[in-house]
């Protein structure tokens, strides 16, 4: 059987598999490695085989059998996408070499094979292109002069490098020029071009480590993606009136750190929150949704407003809310492994190996976090991306007896004695020690996306 696996972008590289219909993942992936020459064991744990449509994507375990995900495909997008029924009916799936989605940040920045840091690039470069990683115009500016450093060709003019290299980074709305009354601003090509020209000012720096640490500071890199819908806040009277539309798209971006919910349209975060500052809660389609034929599942995230210190509920409507839900939930398991390993250390005593491995590793992160960035940080600049937006979104209120119902379930949910339920807070706090009570046979196939 022929297949071909795709890099990010869009280069396949094509495999006679003997007896493919039953060969797993792991034999994928390990053909993918070595095509492209990448050290064994790191490329295991940094990458994965994704089996990814225009409406659905999926991250393989090494045991599932790819022929057979494929055969189910028209299945899973029938219950997970939100597509129309044109859309559905021609959706088809490719397989993809992609980043793992559980390859933490922090292990990724302690990272120095080249080969492995170029294919982290060029997934990076794809999302960011695509909006799926909303960035400020200064982030293109210097992501883009440091690809075109990187991919200088002294046989080329420097204003067809630029032109080139920026059409695979630059997203379509920044790609536009923007005008006023009485002036023209410079088009991002413009900028870049003038940075390039300019050159580094010191001793040549490593543009793919520059160009990472620029990705490393946004908060949702490294997400798996969903789409989703959430109430539009009808903050001005008078504007409600001729609106119509009370929904909202948004991309849910989930990683190790937190959840992300970012407007699909205008390209900047609604709402981040870090494992540590919500609860949640998955909700299946109300009845009378389902009567209508509109079933459509919820995810519920909870948290307190650092700003009014109230209790605040959001729902996000999407029919991924299960798949959502299991990423969260292994992320969290992720997190609690982690803790109960150092603790065991920590108990233990630090042997003087271990200890000078953890503070190595420790001193290479803080050097890639601390090193000098060609741009300003995240949190200096006033009106970034990643800025909280919650103005612009609409709460759910639950009353006192809706409360008191769901802080019950999460009560009789709860085995562990040492879980101290907060009486303000009505989901069940994963996070804080308790287990996952998703069905094992559901979490199967939905814990990777």
């Amino acid at each position: 059987m022929n297949v071909v696996i795709y890099l990010s972008d869009n280069t396949g590289h094509q495999f006679e598999i003997p007896n493919g219909r039953l060969t797993p993942t792991s034999q994928y992936l390990q053909l993918i490695i070595a095509t492209l020459k990448l050290p064994d064991a790191l490329a295991k744990k940094c990458f994965s085989i994704w089996l990814k449509s225009p409406l659905l994507g999926v991250q393989l375990k090494p045991q599932h059998i790819p022929f057979r995900m494929v055969k189910q495909w028209p299945m899973l997008v029938e219950k997970f996408s939100m597509g129309t029924e044109i859309e559905k009916s021609q959706d088809e799936p490719a397989l993809l070499f992609r980043r793992n989605a559980f390859l933490t940040k922090e292990e990724e920045m302690l990272i120095t094979d080249e080969d492995v840091l170029n294919i982290l690039m060029m997934e990076a470069k794809y999302n960011i292109q695509q909006g799926i990683y909303p960035c400020d115009f200064e982030d293109v500016e210097q992501l883009g002069t440091l690809l075109c450093l990187k991919l200088e060709d002294k046989e080329k003019e420097i204003q067809g490098i630029v032109k080139e290299n920026l059409q695979t980074l630059v997203p379509p709305h920044m790609a536009r020029i923007k005008r006023s009354f009485l002036s023209r601003q410079n088009s991002i090509e413009e900028k870049v071009l003038k940075s390039v020209k300019k050159g580094p000012k010191s001793d040549p720096i490593n543009t793919t480590i520059e160009f990472m640490k620029i990705c490393w500071q946004l908060p949702y890199y490294g997400s798996v993606i969903f789409d989703g819908l959430v109430e539009r806040a009808q903050n001005n009277p008078l504007t409600s009136l001729f609106t119509t539309q009370t929904s909202l798209p948004v991309k849910v971006a989930i990683n190790t750190s937190g959840v992300w919910v970012i407007d699909q349209e205008k390209k900047h975060v609604l709402i981040g929150l870090l494992y540590d500052e919500f609860n949640w809660e998955m909700a299946p389609p109300q009845e009378e949704e389902s009567d209508a034929g509109t079933s459509i599942a919820s995810l519920f995230l909870e948290f307190d407003d650092p700003k009014t210190k109230e209790n605040e509920m959001l729902r996000i409507m999407s029919k991924e809310a299960p798949m959502m839900n299991s990423m969260i939930e292994t992320c969290i398991i992720m997190i609690r492994e982690k803790e109960q390993i150092e603790q065991a250390q920590n108990a233990a005593g630090p042997s003087e190996e271990s200890n000078g491995v953890n503070s190595k590793s420790h001193a290479a992160a803080t050097s890639v976090q601390t090193s000098s960035t060609l741009v300003r940080p995240l949190f200096a600049r006033q009106n970034t991306v990643t800025k909280n937006r919650p103005e612009k979104l609409s709460f759910t209120r639950l009353s006192d007896s809706d409360k008191q119902l769901l802080f019950d379930k999460a009560a009789t949910l709860t085995s562990d004695d040492s879980v101290n339920l907060d009486e303000k807070s009505f989901f069940l706090r994963l996070c804080a020690g308790s287990q996952s009570h998703s069905p094992s046979d559901s979490r199967e196939v939905l814990i990777y996306r």
